[in-house]
């Protein structure tokens, strides 16, 4: 809000905003500023318009125009830790006159079009959809365990132009952790989650926008609204619950027009992660199913052998020819026969009768001994062991190309996960066609 409010005021135009960084005098005095019809431009947050020092305030303004900033928050299908934008349109019911709405997003499908449309009950709304390419953004993914190692690698290897880099993860532990090891090895670092106060939060802000940090750590509390131009590199070090969010947070990076790359680190453990945290909410059963719609679909990202920005891409309904310039584009991508390995892991399946997630299926594979293997006597069943010569990333990453594929299937039954052997799986494990698998090799350039 500060950002956009001081070039206002560069321009002539009176600007203000009510924010959390106010102390409640300063608060009180804005409040009575607005009233008395100072400015031609108010910043809020949509927490704001439900306040009791604002809201009878705000009923009480004649007011043009009202633009909602990103807007996919309304939507029962955009993000869910906003909850006050889907209220906005009860705060638009007080007003005396109904005045212009606009609405603005940078993501956004046919379905949070819609939503977008009916929540803040638009009339005959004019609809505008530029492009969601950004030719400068490089998008790579990298099926990786040691997270950090990679992104010290990765930030050695870009020394001595470095840029100024932005690294997401999912949890304030993981993002303190990283913090830590990025300064030990000499870098100017900040650290910046919810938990921090109020003072250390804006401290971070103030000193990443002046460029005093190399790279920024970061939990998704830290962008909506980032508005800088010179992020030359950025990092997920955890899968993103949904392919919206995934892309408003590489969309902060190249905005001056300049190449950014985007790299998201995948784990086998994030599935796990994204779904203990949908779990911990409490939500309708369709907005579960929903979720767990999303996680598929990121997870058929992560695993992807073609081009990464074709298939973000299609998802907001745009399509596109490869880009010539992804991870996988500039792969080399062979074909592999994986088909002894693949019967393997459906006989697996077949003999354990779809009762277990993909965790046990995987434990099973590899021999090893737990609570639980012993407790169901899955160690006395002839698959057991069968593929211990492979790691468990390598039969993860197999399993999720037999779903992708179309050999087995995923189904929920009470919250739980199971596979199901397809008409096709069958017709492998019988031997009546093989499997051959795409494998991403290397990035032959860059």
């Amino acid at each position: 809000m500060k950002d956009q409010v001081d070039i206002f005021n560069a321009r002539g135009v009176p600007a203000t905003s009510l924010n959390s960084h106010l102390t409640p005098k300063q608060m009180r005095e804005r409040i009575e500023e607005i009233k008395s019809d100072r400015f031609k431009v108010i910043y809020i947050a949509p927490e704001k318009l439900f306040s009791e020092d604002f809201a009878e305030v705000f009923a009480s303004l004649k007011i043009d125009h009202i633009a909602v900033d990103e807007a996919h928050c309304i939507s029962q299908w955009g993000h869910d830790f906003r909850p006050k934008y889907k209220k906005i349109s009860m705060a638009l019911d007080r007003l005396p006159i109904r005045p212009v709405i606009s609405a603005f997003t940078a993501t956004a499908n046919e379905k949070v079009i819609k939503d977008i449309c009916k929540l803040l009950k638009l009339q005959e709304p004019a609809i505008f959809k530029t492009t969601f390419d950004r030719p400068n953004l490089f998008i790579d993914i990298k099926l990786y365990e040691d997270k950090s190692d990679f992104v010290l690698k990765y930030l050695k290897s870009r020394q001595p132009e470095i840029g100024l880099g932005l690294i997401y993860a999912n949890t304030r532990l993981d993002a303190e952790r990283l913090s830590k090891k990025i300064d030990k090895e000499g870098y100017r670092v900040g650290l910046y989650h919810a938990g921090l106060t109020k003072k250390e939060r804006n401290r971070v802000q103030e000193e990443f926008f002046a460029d005093k940090y190399q790279v920024l750590v970061a939990t998704n509390a830290f962008g909506m609204g980032l508005d800088k131009d010179n992020i030359r590199y950025i990092i997920h070090l955890n899968m993103p619950a949904s392919l919206e969010s995934y892309y408003q947070e590489i969309g902060r990076g190249g905005r001056d027009g300049l190449p950014c790359d985007c790299i998201l680190l995948f784990g086998l453990k994030d599935v796990m992660v994204n779904r203990a945290l949908g779990k911990s909410r409490v939500y309708f059963k369709w907005r579960l199913r929903e979720k767990e719609e999303w996680l598929d679909e990121m997870v058929q990202f992560t695993h992807l052998k073609t081009c990464y920005k074709q298939f973000v891409l299609n998802h907001f309904g745009e399509i596109i020819e490869p880009c010539g310039n992804c991870g996988n584009c500039l792969a080399e991508i062979i074909e592999v026969d994986q088909t002894i390995e693949a019967q393997k892991i459906l006989s697996a399946m077949y003999h354990t009768k779809g009762y277990y997630g993909q965790g046990t299926i995987v434990i099973m594979l590899k021999g090893k001994l737990n609570q639980r293997i012993k407790d169901k006597n899955l160690n006395k069943l002839s698959v057991f062991g069968i593929m211990k010569d492979w790691s468990e990333k390598k039969i993860n990453i197999l399993i999720t190309d037999l779903l992708l594929s179309g050999y087995i299937e995923k189904v929920h039954e009470k919250l739980e996960e199971r596979f199901l052997i397809t008409t096709k799986g069958v017709k492998l494990i019988k031997g009546e066609e093989k499997f051959i698998n795409k494998v991403k090799q290397s990035i032959k350039c860059k």
